[in-house]
């Protein structure tokens, strides 16, 4: 399980790069008021993108055969198509949405939410395909395509004009190369395994079969996105785009490689765990892959929670040292996040789709709850304390329940947090005495020295080096 993992990472290490090297150039051309425009819209595809397929792409990975799951692609992206081009109907009501949120520049860019739509679902449909059938490293060719031809398009379109349509079109782009560079692959695999002919019966058995998916996958994936972006939207209601763009860059720092990282776990774990939930092997397999993303997610946020003003300060000018206030007080909702998210496969694994809308409608409650009452004060940093709170809370209590369903004691699952916040404790301790009596530039040295420290010492201490190179001989004597 390994092996497919650290392709897809080495694709995301790549991607996260690539983004962080963007964004220093990319804070310097455009002004806030177009990230926030930006980071709007894309809130707005983020939330509809459950919507606009019902979720039948995760049936892909259940179908028992490749026709089934051919016949599972075409489903869930003709759904996509059907419904993404049923948004222009709401078009004439875009002048009423821009006014609720007080920007009439927002109805300016509503038109392309659904051509985006489109795109994206279709790369990542074809993600889980090529996952399937273990193409990893195709995944991660698009995955590079996409970062680099989106970046260069961004800062491009920045030199031209400093309007959010250089972010808005460099995402596109880049997702339409992603699409682009592994069209023929999927295509031709899709051929071979539709060879006998489409089947409109089993277009109806599949829809049948995994309606729970439509019924309460899609619903809790909608709703566990809403609750994702629902800061952007209540910052844009009650405040300004200028400050959804100052949050839109600390959820970029912390959240976006995390989730990265995340999505790729989740593709393998999504794979192999069908096969260790049969195998009865589910439970060593989530105790495994929770651990680990407790391990890449700990420092990169608890260092955030230390010094984030000053390492926002020294990265992108001081101009976004609120976006690091602000990445400070959401960095535990963002930790337990980016952990629970690759794990809330499990639902999917064990089928218990129910169980998975009810834990989210909990969640969203929760985390609108404060949302709105931080906003209705007109207090941002009591908004950013209520996320962190109840954001946190919910989170952890998810890990909990999915901790439980595959079988993992609660406290072998929590062991790890002990142990990387013991490892990790003497850099941090580094970085805050840095933050009293250091500039900004000292401290991101000192934050980023142990980062590496604490990155050494969790490999040499669980011995990842020599597992991996016990790995590369397997694989080394095991047939292509």
């Amino acid at each position: 399980m390994r092996g497919p993992i650290l392709k897809l990472l080495s694709a995301t290490g790549y991607a996260s790069v690539v983004g962080y090297a963007g964004m220093l150039v990319l804070v310097r051309l455009y002004p806030e008021a177009s990230f926030g425009l930006f980071d709007f819209v894309i809130s707005i595809v983020g939330i509809l993108t459950p919507f606009v397929s019902l979720r039948y792409e995760d049936t892909l990975m259940l179908a028992e055969n490749d026709r089934d799951s051919a016949h599972s692609f075409l489903l869930a992206f003709g759904v996509t198509i059907g419904l993404s081009l049923g948004l222009f109907l709401l078009l004439p009501f875009g002048d009423l949405f821009a006014g609720f949120f007080g920007d009439e520049a927002i109805s300016d860019w509503l038109w392309i939410i659904p051509p985006i739509l489109i795109v994206v679902r279709y790369v990542r449909i074809s993600e889980l395909w090529l996952s399937r059938r273990e193409q990893f490293g195709r995944v991660s060719v698009g995955q590079i395509t996409y970062t680099t031809v989106m970046t260069g398009s961004r800062i491009g379109g920045g030199f031209i004009s400093t309007s959010p349509a250089g972010l808005i079109f460099g995402f596109l782009i880049g997702w339409l190369s992603s699409a682009l560079i592994n069209v023929r692959i999927v295509f031709r695999s899709l051929s071979g395994a539709l060879s006998e002919g489409i089947s409109a019966k089993k277009f109806k058995y599949l829809a049948v079969r995994y309606r729970r998916f439509p019924l309460f996958t899609m619903p809790a994936a909608f709703i566990s996105m809403l609750g994702l972006r629902l800061p952007f939207l209540v910052l844009a209601y009650f405040f300004s785009l200028e400050t959804v763009g100052y949050f839109g860059r600390a959820f970029n720092v912390l959240f976006i490689p995390l989730s990265l990282i995340g999505a790729a776990v989740a593709q393998v774990f999504f794979v192999r765990g069908v096969e260790a939930n049969r195998d009865g092997t589910l439970s060593t397999i989530t105790e495994t892959i929770h651990k680990r993303l407790v391990f890449l997610a700990w420092y990169p946020v608890t260092v955030i929670m230390v010094a984030g003003p000053e390492i926002f300060h020294f990265l992108l000018g001081e101009t976004w040292q609120m976006s690091g206030v602000m990445a400070q007080y959401m960095a535990p909702w963002v930790l337990f996040s980016a952990i629970a998210s690759p794990l809330s496969r499990l639902f999917d694994v064990l089928e218990r789709q129910r169980m998975e809308f009810a834990t989210n409608v909990v969640m969203f409650v929760v985390v609108a709850t404060g949302l709105i009452y931080g906003g209705s004060t007109g207090d941002l940093i009591l908004t950013m304390q209520l996320l962190a709170i109840g954001g946190t809370a919910v989170r952890v209590w998810q890990i909990g329940i999915l901790m439980r369903m595959a079988g993992v004691r609660i406290r072998t699952a929590v062991k790890p947090y002990f142990r990387y916040a013991l490892l990790s404790l003497p850099w941090l301790a580094l970085t805050g005495a840095a933050v009293l009596w250091t500039s900004p530039a000292i401290i991101t040295l000192v934050g980023t020295v142990g980062g590496v420290a604490f990155l050494a010492s969790v490999v040499f201490s669980e011995g990842l080096v020599a597992s991996r190179e016990r790995l590369d001989e397997s694989e080394s004597e095991s047939p292509e």
